[in-house]
Parts: structure tokens; C-alpha cells; sequence
């Protein structure tokens, strides 16, 4: 293969923080990639401007999660519980950057959450988020903010689940596009020396799927690193979600694909897949 093909540069990473334990685990795998790309760091908590308004709604009620038991909301109420978190966020934050030798940056902002992380993404590399929210009946889905990232978003995505972890093994859903290759080559800058490269390939086409496996083993020798292909086809791709459900370190790599039919595996693998998750939704750098 030619050398033209780059990973994505990573020189900023931008990661947003709520009270939720995915919120977490994607601070800690945040930190790691920093250190791994030698990038800077920013931290961010928004206190939502739009549960504020709602808050001044009348007859508005809370209904506890366990209890059943309703209590009137208040703004004021809102914005007591807001500070009580974005202080014990931003004491985590700088904790853990300190910990690890890392100099981050933190900012509690104010408005709407999902248009302040649009604007703050512009200027950052790869944005990190939790999968999902603090809705504690909502662990194994994807949050509002996820969903609206995915969709709208412009930068290399990663979203982390609760309790997992960035590690090995790697996996890279190939697509036979330029941002396909990326993703590749995102997999190969993260792979650690000795281990296997996982790349998936469907062989709905048994001709373009032997065309593909050649192209990629040529890359592997220029590369100089070991690769392991699973091939599947669309009808049961199910199966291989089912062989990966549980794995709690690792990664997955795949590209943003707009095609119908590869996207309704995307769809899959974002609400299947308890790793963490490298979207790739830009080129390589020059």
C-alpha cells in the first residue's frame, strides 16, 4: 500500500463530563489517549440550560426512582444540584490528570449541552463521552447526547460504556473507503507490539472480499504487524456481536457509513457492543 494513509491526528481532545458512571470511564479513557497521542486535554460539565427552564414549569413534579414518592422541582433546587456536581466533576478531573502527570483543562459552561458540545468539538480533534446518561434505566443505550453527536458530528467519536476500559483486543470494522482506511490505520497506531490487528470484512461478495484480504495483507507487511480477519456476511452478523457482548477491554474501530444497508450494522454495533467505540467520521490528516 502507499504511505499516503494516515491515522487520524489527534493534537486536542475534548471530553464531556456529567455525575453518570459511563461519564467516568470515559474521563479515564480520555486520559489515556492524551497520553498516547501527547495531546492536550480539555474537560467540560454544561449546566443544561434546558432543565432550568423546565424546572420553571408549574405543577412540575419529581417522581424518585425507587420510592415513587413526588417532590416539587425548583430551579433553584436544579441549579444547588448542578454546582454539587460540576464541583465534585471538576475535583475528579483534576485529580485524575494530576495523578497521571497530565496537565488538562476544565470549564463549566452554561447553555444547551448539545449545542455547546457542537461548538466546542470545532475546536478539538476527538471528542469523548460517556454511551449513555445518568438515567439509571438507560445504562445499555445510547444517551440523547450520543445520539445527536453521531449523527450531527464532524470529529473522530470515541464512546465509552460504564466499567470498561481502552485495551487490546482491537477491532476495525473495515469499509473499502478512504475513511475505511483510516480507520485502519487508527487500529494500527493504538496496537500494541506483538498483538493482532482484528479486521472485519464482509463477504457478501466472495470476489470483493478476496480482492479486499489481499489489499489488506499487503498493508499489514508494509506496516509490519499481525492481522486477523473475521469475514461475515450482513444476514449474520449478529453472531460475532454475540462472540464480543461481554468484553469489557478492548476497542472498536469503524468508520461513519451513510450507505443504508451498512448503516443498519453500525446502528448494531453501537447498541450491541459494551466496548469502547472509535467512530471515525473525518480523513486522515495530511
Amino acid at each position: 500500500m502507499t504511505d499516503d494513509i494516515q491515522p487520524i491526528c489527534v493534537e486536542r481532545i475534548l471530553v464531556s463530563l456529567d455525575s453518570s458512571s459511563h461519564s467516568f470511564s470515559a474521563l479515564k479513557a480520555a486520559v489515556e489517549l492524551a497520553h498516547h497521542y501527547n495531546a492536550s486535554l480539555k474537560g467540560v460539565f454544561i449546566h443544561d440550560s434546558k432543565l432550568l427552564n423546565l424546572a420553571n414549569m408549574p405543577f412540575l413534579r419529581e417522581v424518585g426512582e425507587y420510592t415513587a414518592i413526588t417532590r416539587e422541582i425548583s430551579s433553584d433546587g436544579i441549579t444547588r444540584g448542578m454546582v454539587v456536581q460540576s464541583r465534585w466533576i471538576t475535583q475528579t478531573f483534576h485529580k485524575l490528570t494530576n495523578q497521571t502527570g497530565l496537565h488538562g483543562e476544565f470549564e463549566i459552561l452554561h447553555g444547551n449541552i448539545d449545542q455547546i458540545i457542537d461548538q466546542e468539538a470545532e475546536n478539538c480533534d476527538l471528542l469523548v463521552i460517556g454511551k449513555s446518561g445518568t438515567n439509571p434505566f438507560r445504562k445499555r443505550r445510547l444517551g440523547s447526547t450520543a445520539k445527536m453527536v453521531i449523527k450531527e458530528g464532524k470529529k473522530p467519536l470515541l464512546l465509552v460504556e460504564e466499567n470498561n476500559q481502552l485495551g487490546h483486543p482491537i477491532f476495525v470494522m473495515f469499509d473499502n473507503s478512504p475513511v475505511g482506511w483510516v480507520s485502519l490505520e487508527a487500529g494500527r497506531d493504538l496496537l500494541n507490539i506483538g498483538e493482532n490487528l482484528n479486521i472485519l470484512i464482509n463477504e457478501d461478495s466472495a470476489e470483493e472480499y478476496r480482492s479486499v484480504q489481499k489489499k489488506i495483507r499487503s498493508w499489514a507487511v508494509e506496516k509490519q504487524i499481525n492481522i486477523a480477519f473475521q469475514a461475515y456476511k450482513t444476514e449474520s452478523f449478529d453472531r460475532f456481536l454475540d462472540k464480543i457482548f461481554d468484553l469489557k477491554i478492548g476497542l472498536f474501530i469503524m468508520p461513519r457509513i451513510i450507505e443504508d444497508m451498512k448503516q443498519s450494522l453500525i446502528e448494531k454495533c453501537l447498541r450491541r457492543i459494551s466496548l469502547p467505540i472509535l467512530l471515525i467520521q473525518q480523513q486522515a490528516c495530511d
